[in-house]
C-alpha cells in the first residue's frame, strides 16, 4: 500500500507539476503535517491517556507514514537540492532524520532477535557491575595461582593480553558486525600460553577462558544495546529541531512570496 502510494504520487507530481506552478505549497502542508503526525508518535508514548491501538499498530503506522514522507520531500523541493544556506540545513537535517530512522527500523528489529538467539541477556545498567565483577573474578584467579603460588607464565600472560580486556568494553565494531575475530584471536593467545603450562596451570586456563568468553558476551551485549540507545538519542532529538526549522520554513515562505520552497 505504501509503495503504491509513493508510486502514484511520483507520477501525479510528473504529470501534474508543470499545470500548477505553486504545488510546493500543498507538498509542504502536507510533509509538515506528516512530520506533526510522526512526531506525535514519540510525544503517544510518553502520554499515557494518549495511547489509542496497541504500539505495533502505532509503529507500523509510523514506518508508512516515514516512507511516504521521503517521497513528499522529493516533491516538495521538486527533485533538486535547495539553494540557500538555511534550506539546505533544513533538507540536511530531513535526510538525516530519514536515515536515523531506516537505520533504526533495522536495529530495532535485528537486534533484539540477536541478543535472543545469543542467550542470556544482561540488563544495560547492570553490565558495568557484571564486569567488574569478571575482572575481579580474573584478577583473584591469577593471583591465587597455583597450590598457593602465582604462576609467572599465568601471571605474564594475563598483564600483557587480558588486564585491560576486563577493565572496559571492547570491540564494539566488530560485535556490531557479528564478527568473531576477536574472540578467535583470544583462543589462538590461550592455545599458544597452553603449550607451556605446567601441570595444574591448565585448569587454571581453562577458567581464565571461560572468564574472556562470558567477557565477550558482555561486550557483544553492550555492543548492540548501546547502539539501540544511541540511534534514539540521535533520532529523537534531529525529529524535533527538524520540526523547529520547518515552522521557521513556513514563516519565511509566506513573509516573502517569491520563497516557494
Amino acid at each position: 500500500m505504501t509503495t503504491l502510494a509513493v508510486v502514484g504520487l511520483l507520477l501525479a507530481y510528473i504529470k501534474y507539476a508543470p499545470l500548477y506552478p505553486r504545488h510546493a505549497y500543498l507538498s509542504g502542508w502536507v510533509l509538515f503535517a506528516a512530520m506533526l503526525f510522526l512526531t506525535f508518535f514519540n510525544l503517544r508514548k510518553r502520554v499515557p491517556f494518549l495511547r489509542l491501538g496497541s504500539a505495533s499498530f502505532w509503529l507500523q503506522l509510523h514506518l508508512y507514514v516515514g516512507i511516504f514522507s521521503g517521497a513528499l520531500f522529493f516533491v516538495h523541493i521538486g527533485g533538486s537540492w535547495p539553494a540557500g544556506i538555511f534550506h539546505q540545513l533544513l533538507a540536511l537535517i530531513y535526510v538525516v532524520v530519514f536515515v536515523t530512522g531506516v537505520l533504526g527500523l533495522w536495529i530495532s528489529r535485528a537486534f533484539p532477535r540477536m541478543l535472543t538467539v545469543a542467550g542470556y541477556e544482561t540488563p544495560f545498567e547492570r553490565i558495568p557491575y557484571a564486569r567488574r565483577n569478571l575482572r575481579e573474578e580474573a584478577e583473584a584467579l591469577v593471583l591465587a595461582g597455583v597450590d598457593g603460588q602465582t604462576s609467572p607464565v599465568i601471571a605474564e600472560f594475563y598483564s600483557r593480553k587480558l588486564g585491560m580486556f576486563f577493565t572496559r568494553p571492547y570491540n564494539r565494531w566488530a560485535h556490531l558486525r557479528q564478527s568473531r575475530a576477536p574472540q578467535a584471536a583470544h583462543v589462538s593467545q590461550f592455545d599458544e600460553v597452553q603449550r607451556y603450562a605446567r601441570r595444574g596451570e591448565g585448569e587454571m586456563l581453562d577458567k581464565l577462558r571461560d572468564l574472556v568468553a562470558r567477557k565477550h558476551m558482555l561486550d557483544y551485549q553492550y555492543s548492540l544495546q548501546s547502539a539501540l540507545r544511541l540511534w534514539l538519542f540521535a533520532h529523537i532529538p534531529l525529529s524535533y529541531s527538524l520540526l523547529i526549522f520547518s515552522v521557521l520554513h513556513i514563516i519565511l515562505v509566506h513573509a516573502f512570496s517569491g520563497s516557494v520552497s
